[in-house]
């Protein structure tokens, strides 16, 4: 190898990406939020006494706002599972799995990963409801100390994505107005725990977002006017590869309940990390003369300011993603919907 130190400084940036990456996820992920005490906050919220990262099982399957029935939701994912996994075998039986040489794959895979856990969810709620209508909804969730919540499937909290609460155990404290419900649980009541399914359909979501978006922003502003051949014909599936994907996520983006706390900016390092080392190996091992994209060749002198770029873009587009979630909270609570959920910021 000519140029050996690029490589190692490369080496060195992206581990240090993975170290901080993997420290923000255990400092943060289930971590409780130090804050003032219940009773001194004003409009105390369910952020502030449960885990930052926590995540009811309502909003898995419950659109934001109640902006569209569960239903149509359900159906939404259906036909996104139904659109794509068809490409992405396509792609499979005509390359084999020499197409997972490419980022996009890998993220179109992800991306079909997500539409399937999220419409799990929806189908196993649309099960629960149309069969066991009788059952009530109430399930233990982890112990949090003193202060327990306890929530029913006719209530509903700000934070949690539910529809209201019961406030000492009898009274329901709403604000229709603002679309806020303050949360004062009592003692002994319970919240309904999304499991561990739901928790790897949020990361997963929390993942594959900005990492659509990097991916179609990469191909279509960097790719296509300055590497790829002018001649270049975008057949069917690279469009849905690099525009509809995208478009498709978006939209369950703009529906779905499901919040996007900063610190999970960590899975979306770790997914391209680990692109990253998977190339590497290749490399190194000679089972791979060639790279996928001219900006991860290490053999060059400019490459650790290649991967310096490609690493700050990540955070670029995850701040977008965070700018999307203030925009939809914001929109929808200027259509008077009562926002289900917290960014959680």
């Amino acid at each position: 190898m000519e140029f050996l130190w690029p490589f190692l400084i490369c080496i060195f940036m992206v581990t240090s990406f993975v170290v901080v990456g993997i420290a923000i996820l255990c400092r943060y992920e289930g971590g409780k939020v130090s804050g003032p005490r219940l009773e001194q906050l004003e409009d105390p919220s369910i952020v502030g006494i449960l885990p930052i990262g926590y995540l009811c099982r309502e909003e898995l399957w419950m659109s934001c706002g109640g902006a569209v029935r569960p239903e149509l939701l359900l159906v939404f994912r259906a036909l996104a599972v139904a659109y794509l996994l068809p490409q992405l075998l396509y792609n499979i039986v005509k390359d084999g799995v020499s197409g997972y040489f490419f980022y996009t794959q890998w993220t179109f895979t992800l991306l079909i990963l997500y539409f399937s856990l999220a419409l799990r969810v929806s189908v196993d709620h649309f099960v629960n409801e149309k069969f066991n209508r009788s059952l009530p909804a109430r399930i233990e969730s982890p112990d949090f100390g003193d202060e327990q919540v306890m929530l029913d499937e006719d209530d509903e909290v700000e934070g949690a994505g539910v529809r209201s609460i019961l406030q000492n155990g009898k009274d329901r404290a709403t604000e229709q107005g603002k679309g806020q419900l303050p949360f004062a649980p009592g003692r002994g009541e319970k919240l309904e725990d999304a499991g561990i399914a739901g928790y790897v359909t949020q990361a997963v979501f929390q993942a594959v977002l900005p990492a659509v978006l990097l991916t179609d922003m990469v191909y279509w502003c960097l790719l296509v006017p300055f590497v790829l051949p002018k001649t270049t014909r975008h057949t069917f599936i690279d469009v849905n590869m690099h525009a509809v994907n995208a478009l498709l996520l978006l939209t369950e983006f703009a529906l779905n309940s499901l919040r996007f706390p900063w610190f999970r900016i960590g899975y979306i390092i770790l997914w391209s990390a680990s692109y990253t080392y998977f190339q590497w190996t290749l490399f190194t091992t000679g089972l791979s003369h060639k790279w996928p994209y001219p900006f991860m060749d290490v053999e060059t002198p400019w490459a650790p300011a290649w991967y310096l770029f490609i690493i700050v873009f990540h955070g670029i587009c995850f701040a977008l993603c965070l700018l999307l979630a203030l925009g939809k909270q914001s929109i929808w609570s200027r259509f008077n919907f009562p926002t289900t959920h917290r960014m959680s910021f």
